[in-house]
């Protein structure tokens, strides 16, 4: 009896120590992302650092986007990165990943966007993340860095790109998700993605939002001042690797092509020209962190300053209604 007794205590013992182990850890990201003007001769590449984020979880589209009508067989979205003429034949379709939706059902989803999106990216209401659920985006009121923006702001030469704060669960690099992450102007109406010219345009008048902004025509795609992924996952410790280009318009040295484009092979022989184009500068890091300390990516051209905080698991907080930070996870 005493035998069978001590069998099922350390079932129960076991089954426990499972299930801990198989518990997500949960933290909250906040991120801001600044434009530093600098004096910088370094050579950046000819073309963009390849981010892959078709498959990123978009929290920003929601909230500054209007969505078009759903198709019920929406093809696969647009892999920009990998295509240079991708912002000319293809409208960008998203994946909608919320709080109540899982991200193998969520519905693929085309928006149309904003000429320029706002630094500021956050909730119109409070959110709360729920057990076994997908990340989502706070409000403004849940971040944490309004001083260090009101510093950083007073700087000269710096301008604010984006600040979001979200909450989401953690898991090894294997079972990770990156989080989208794109901002700024829409350059998509006069370069290309690769960074080459546009030279016909089309002159339709644009269509405007309800609220009287310029909206991108949802036959391009848009190609983001700011773009890329931020992927946070668990590997003993806490690890960020960041994926991001910033695009800015400059000059560079490129053969001047028939306007016809009959003779492609002009281009080995004609004398090359300063030309107008978009410059990619990436800003690609992987680099382990502690919680709650606040870190710094430094660039040239451009800053990143992000926490990543410990805090209450979704089936504590769903109880409480609240994000107050606890030391129940383990130190990472």
């Amino acid at each position: 009896m005493l035998r069978k007794l001590a069998v099922s205590i350390a079932t129960l013992i076991a089954l426990s120590h499972h299930q801990v182990a198989q518990a997500q850890a949960w933290f909250e990201v906040e991120v801001y992302v600044f434009e530093r003007q600098s004096q910088s001769t370094e050579q950046w590449p000819d073309a963009p650092i390849k981010t892959k984020t078709d498959n990123a979880i978009d929290l920003i589209s929601p909230v500054v986007a209007q969505v078009l009508t759903p198709s019920a067989n929406v093809s696969a979205p647009c892999t920009l990165v990998f295509d240079a003429d991708a912002n000319s034949h293809c409208a960008e379709t998203l994946n909608d990943v919320t709080a109540s939706e899982s991200t193998a059902n969520a519905r693929a989803r085309e928006y149309r966007y904003p000429s320029v999106i706002p630094s500021e990216i956050s909730s119109p209401e409070p959110n709360y993340a729920s057990a076994n659920g997908n990340p989502v985006l706070l409000t403004r009121s849940q971040g944490q860095f309004a001083s260090i923006i009101s510093s950083i702001s007073r700087e000269r030469g710096t301008r604010s790109l984006l600040h979001m704060t979200w909450q989401q669960p953690m898991s090894g690099k294997s079972g990770s998700t990156p989080i989208r992450l794109f901002a700024g102007k829409d350059f998509s109406n006069t370069y290309h993605f690769d960074g080459r010219k546009i030279v016909k345009q089309n002159q339709s008048a644009s269509t405007l939002s309800t609220e009287g902004i310029p909206l991108s025509s949802s036959v391009v795609s848009p190609v983001w001042e700011l773009d890329g992924t931020l992927n946070i996952y668990l590997s003993h410790y806490l690890y960020i690797e960041t994926a991001l280009n910033l695009r800015k318009e400059g000059r560079k040295l490129m053969p001047v092509m028939p306007s016809d484009g009959t003779d492609t092979s002009a281009a080995l022989t004609t004398p090359k020209v300063m030309t107008p184009f978009l410059m990619s500068i990436p800003l690609e890091q992987n680099r382990r962190v502690k919680s709650e300390e606040i870190h710094y990516l430094d660039h040239p051209e451009m800053g990143m300053v992000i926490q990543i905080r410990k805090m209450a698991q979704p089936s504590a907080q769903q109880q409480s209604q609240n994000t107050e930070s606890i030391q129940t996870v383990g130190q990472y």
